[in-house]
């Protein structure tokens, strides 16, 4: 059910399916009661904190978790921009002051991951 949420969800934010259900596998394995170290939770590891949920339950709710991830993926899309396409997933994971510091995207782990997965 969680798989399915994620690709609806991206159909209906304009992500590319791939993609969000390739970031919902590294982020957490499709596990919606993921925790990091961090803090972060849920199938698409929100950061608590930024997120700053009135109920603390909600971020490991997998269908507000996942809007919220493919709404801000949406306005990243948008609004962070890099050299090469497709880099506003870094921005997602690094912040858009983190990305913009970056100068060779494609080294970034993350950026390899999501790569090896989103292009199998």
């Amino acid at each position: 059910m969680t798989y399915f949420t994620v690709i609806l969800l991206s159909i209906m934010y304009g992500i590319d399916v791939n993609l969000a259900t390739s970031m919902a596998y590294i982020e957490s394995r499709f596990d919606p009661k993921a925790d990091s170290k961090t803090g972060d939770g849920g199938l698409f590891q929100l950061n608590k904190k930024y997120y700053k949920f009135h109920n603390p339950k909600w971020v490991y709710d997998p269908q507000i978790n996942a809007t919220i991830a493919m709404k801000t993926l949406q306005d990243l899309k948008q609004t962070c921009f890099h050299k090469l396409q497709k880099t506003y997933v870094l921005c997602y994971n690094l912040g858009k002051a983190g990305a913009k510091k970056i100068k060779f995207p494609h080294n970034q782990t993350y950026y390899k991951k999501l790569n090896y997965v989103w292009r199998r």
